[in-house]
């Protein structure tokens, strides 16, 4: 009872905080769009967004944005030199960090309000005016390329980028954001921050997400003054043709692992489709479902499941690692027929729909999630997706679900990661 109590209170406290909040607010200063959630927090977080992400550049350049987005945060900057620009940013508490996705790239900074005037300096002198210094650019290439090899031996990871190379062979959209290691060695300091200039430094493909204790007028002063010489050059949206998956596909790869891993990936609405919060939700459905027939009832995996890549083109994928590849397989072939055919209740429904309102609110009580999520629903359709989840999910029927789910899973790719001879007769 008291464990309820406390829970309950806390709740309330997260609800109270979220709604005190002010509705999300879009303008523009001088051709830049601007995205402002006004909060009472303590923090002041903001990412300056780049359009385009892996479709911005070659296949043969994979991992040049993503390098050139964190050299840009960490190696000094015009007005700063690398090592005044790093005991500032330590004195403040301010955080600064550049990387790009799939999609998009992001330079951004988180501080305490009360510092919030030396964080907005480093911040746009690191986005307008970005040093390259040779010494720390040789650093940050090399913590690049060290990430590189721990994702490829991570199989998590691996059997994910194998996913990606699937569904969009032959496509740019297969490109790893963060390149190869053959692919970021070959970049220079200069190369790197000529791309900066000329591909990125564009107000037509950026916009700024901001979440704090500021008002619209304060921040459209700051915004003027700093970024008054940002340049605009002509810039065409990326036309993003979605990948149908059709029939059914096997991809292996060999590797001595303890455990093999198995992935499902199937095509998924967009997240601007009508279709896609009912979809959603019976992905949910399915990977709750994937826990308790392999997880619980088998004990084929430890950790099974379902979610969708939230991304331009969108799939979702199955999961599992286990020892066991042909009974997980049966099992997961299994428990995606039931989704199929409807088998859950409307109790089980608005079960997952409480699930999503409570994780929402938890997630807005972050200044740095506010305007993750407030920048991810911009490139994906629209920031005001953000505003509007909640009601959409709360629309949804067990009809929708079921429409939306059958629509969109008629073809797969399996992927399969580990001992290749015990995979290929799992799916025999």
């Amino acid at each position: 009872m008291t464990k309820f109590y406390i829970l309950s209170i806390c709740l309330i406290f997260f609800l109270f905080n979220v709604k005190a909040q002010h509705k999300a607010v879009s303008f523009e200063v001088n051709g830049l769009k601007v995205i402002l959630r006004q909060t009472q927090k303590e923090t002041v977080s903001m990412s300056m967004y780049f359009r385009g992400g892996v479709m911005n550049y070659s296949p043969q350049q994979a991992g040049i944005e993503n390098l050139a987005l964190a050299a840009a945060a960490t190696c000094g900057t015009k007005n700063y030199k690398v090592t005044d620009y790093q005991e500032l940013a330590d004195e403040y508490g301010i955080r600064i960090n550049g990387s790009s996705t799939t999609d998009y790239g992001t330079i951004s900074m988180d501080c305490i309000s009360k510092y919030f005037e030396q964080g907005w300096k480093l911040f746009s002198d690191a986005v307008l005016n970005p040093a390259f210094d040779k010494s720390e650019f040789q650093t940050t290439k090399e913590k690049i390329v060290s990430g590189i090899y721990q994702r490829f031996s991570n199989p998590e990871r691996r059997i994910e980028q194998m996913s990606m190379q699937s569904i969009f062979y032959g496509s740019p959209y297969s490109t790893d954001p963060m390149g190869t290691d053959a692919t970021v060695k070959g970049f220079t300091a200069d190369s790197v921050s000529h791309y900066y200039h000329t591909q990125l430094l564009n107000k037509n493909k950026m916009f700024l997400v901001v979440a704090g204790r500021i008002s619209p007028e304060d921040l459209e002063k700051k915004i003027s003054l700093a970024f008054a010489s940002l340049k605009a050059a002509p810039y065409t949206p990326v036309a993003y043709t979605p990948k149908v998956i059709e029939g059914e596909h096997l991809v292996t790869e060999q590797r001595n692992l303890a455990t093999n891993y198995m992935n499902c990936v199937l095509n998924a609405p967009a997240v601007s489709n009508p279709d896609y919060y009912p979809f959603m939700l019976a992905v949910n459905a399915l990977s709750g479902n994937m826990f308790h027939e392999i997880r619980t009832k088998q004990a084929l995996s430890y950790a099974p499941g379902a979610r969708i890549k939230k991304q331009q083109m969108p799939y979702i994928t199955m999961y599992v690692s286990t020892t066991q590849p042909k009974k997980s397989f049966h099992a997961m072939a299994g428990v995606f027929r039931s989704i199929k055919a409807g088998n859950y209740s409307q109790k089980f429904l608005d079960a997952i729909k409480k699930e999503h309102r409570l994780r929402y609110y938890l997630h807005q009580e972050s200044s740095s999630d506010i305007v993750e999520d407030l920048g991810e629903a911009e490139i994906l359709g629209g920031y005001q997706m953000l505003e509007n989840m909640v009601a959409n999910i709360d629309k949804v029927t067990l009809s929708d679900m079921n429409t939306a789910f059958n629509t969109y899973t008629k073809g797969a790719i399996w992927l399969y990661l580990g001992d290749e001879q015990l995979g290929r007769e799992a799916f025999k």
